[in-house]
Formats: structure tokens, C-alpha cells, sequence
């Protein structure tokens, strides 16, 4: 009897390890792309400032435009991936955005310069 017990026990963890939950949240959505993006542009190494680049990222719901700049190396990562990762962030921000009521306050999100400084792509912000 403790065999079958046993037996039956170790069959349903089995079974219980290959579920896969989903978590159909906004937000979570954002912050995996969000993540995703920041993996991708993690490496900010440069050796010349024609390799930083900047890309805009999200909406803002009150003023438009985006809702940040994100600065990159293009040295060591794909353009294309590094835009559809934004894309995809800048969509689920958009998503979010429609059950939102906008503010009377428009924040101001100031755009940024890219440079190689010490071997490293650094924002500098635009005044």
C-alpha cells in the first residue's frame, strides 16, 4: 500500500513540474520586455562614439512621446533586435495606457545624446 502511495505521489509531482502558469497582467508584459530590452542592451562597450545609439522607448499617456531614452552600443548587439524589443515594449505601454486616465501633469522626458566615454556608450541629456 505505502509503494502505491509512493508511487501515485511521485507520478502527480511529475505531472505538476511540466505545468506552466501564465500571468496575464499588463504589467508583467512590460516589465519582461522591459527586461528583455535591458539584456539586450546590457553591453555598452564602445571604441567610437558612431557605435552609441539612442532609441526611444514607451508612451507617456498625458503628453505623448516616449517615455524614456535608452542608450546602446551597436558594437556588440543586433539594431534590428534592439528595435523590436522596443517595439514591443513601447506596444505593451501602449496597451496599458488605454485603461489609464491621463494626469493634467505632463512630466517632461528630455532627449538624450549618446557618447563613448572611457570605452563606454554614456548618455548625455539635451537641454
Amino acid at each position: 500500500m505505502k509503494c502505491k502511495l509512493g508511487i501515485a505521489f511521485g507520478l502527480s509531482l511529475t505531472f505538476l513540474t511540466g505545468c506552466v502558469t501564465t500571468d496575464s497582467g499588463s504589467q508583467s508584459t512590460t516589465t519582461r520586455s522591459g527586461d528583455s530590452l535591458e539584456q539586450i542592451i546590457a553591453d555598452k562597450g564602445c571604441d567610437a562614439s558612431f557605435q552609441c545609439k539612442v532609441i526611444a522607448v514607451g508612451e507617456r499617456l498625458t503628453c505623448g512621446g516616449p517615455s524614456r531614452y535608452l542608450v546602446y552600443s551597436s558594437r556588440n548587439v543586433n539594431e534590428e533586435d534592439v528595435e523590436r524589443a522596443a517595439k514591443a515594449v513601447t506596444l505593451a505601454e501602449q496597451s496599458e495606457n488605454q485603461n489609464k486616465i491621463a494626469s493634467d501633469i505632463c512630466e517632461p522626458v528630455l532627449p538624450v545624446q549618446a557618447l563613448c566615454i572611457s570605452n563606454e556608450c554614456q548618455s548625455i541629456v539635451l537641454k
